[in-house]
């Protein structure tokens, strides 16, 4: 299930698999996948402090911050772009979900 986060400075959409966090920038669709237990190999420092603060923070009880508001944002918003596979599914939980309905 795709949490919508703010991950340090920019919201993200994050879901957690046992090998990787797959990320999603929410402005543009950036995604990014972390492994989990491999330090080695992140090409960029800001993803390994992306990784740094996936592993501190309990993704489990962090609390969505996806509301009506936001999410009618960035459903007009992500309309106009090329959607990846990561983003179709999360415009169709969204929309299954209780935020669209309510």
């Amino acid at each position: 299930m795709w949490k919508l986060i703010d991950c340090g400075t920019h919201p993200w959409f994050v879901k957690t698999t046992p090998k990787y966090y797959h990320c999603v920038y929410s402005f543009n669709g950036e995604y990014k996948k972390l492994h989990v237990n491999k330090k080695r190999n992140i090409p960029s420092s800001r993803d390994r402090m992306y990784l740094t603060y996936l592993k501190t923070w309990p993704l489990d009880t962090a609390k969505c911050i996806m509301d009506k508001k936001t999410y009618k944002f960035l459903y007009q918003h992500w309309k106009k772009l090329n959607k990846t596979i990561p983003m179709k599914e999360i415009l169709k939980q969204l929309k299954n979900s209780r935020v669209a309905s309510s």
